[in-house]
């Protein structure tokens, strides 16, 4: 009888990782989620409702979301003065993904999936709660217009194994 290796087999290895295989490296991350992430990062850079031709503008505009930058820009600002500790969230170029940035991320998650009772409680948490008030509003309007866009942070509501961050 002949062994595996004499017949070409070779040993079952796990699939892949999507990116580069490092732990935390935004190239992992589904395009929805990655701008988001950009989005975060761009305001931290701009930290004003964005003008017209900035960074952060022209890839709304790119991404046909526009009209939502003003509900984005709100819900940042909402976190950048009513959040209980500062966040932390890297430059544009930084390959990492922090923990605040993936909460956040995930919290637009939650928004998109019609998720408001945890998404009230972690922001509550997160944060003073006429601020985190602001926050959910201005993240629902920004998420809901996310998705009709065709970029999708959860997964339909209903469905198991939702992957939080």
């Amino acid at each position: 009888m002949e062994s595996s290796s004499e017949q070409g087999l070779k040993p079952l290895q796990s699939s892949p990782k999507p990116g580069c295989g490092r732990q935390g490296c935004a190239c992992a991350l589904p395009i929805s989620e990655r701008f988001v992430l950009w989005a975060l990062r761009q305001w931290q850079q701009d930290r004003a409702l964005p003008e017209e031709g900035s960074t952060l503008h022209r890839g709304f505009q790119m991404a046909g979301l526009q009209d939502v930058l003003p509900d984005f820009a709100i819900a940042m600002d909402a976190f950048l003065f009513g959040a209980r500790r500062a966040m932390e969230i890297h430059l544009p170029t930084c390959s990492k993904v922090s923990r605040d940035e993936a909460t956040l991320v995930a919290l637009c998650g939650l928004a998109q999936g019609d998720y408001d009772g945890p998404l009230l409680a972690s922001l509550d948490v997160m944060m003073a709660p006429t601020a985190s008030r602001v926050a959910a509003i201005r993240l629902k309007a920004f998420a809901v217009a996310l998705a009709s866009a065709g970029l999708r942070l959860s997964p339909p509501p209903g469905a198991a194994g939702a992957r939080l961050n």
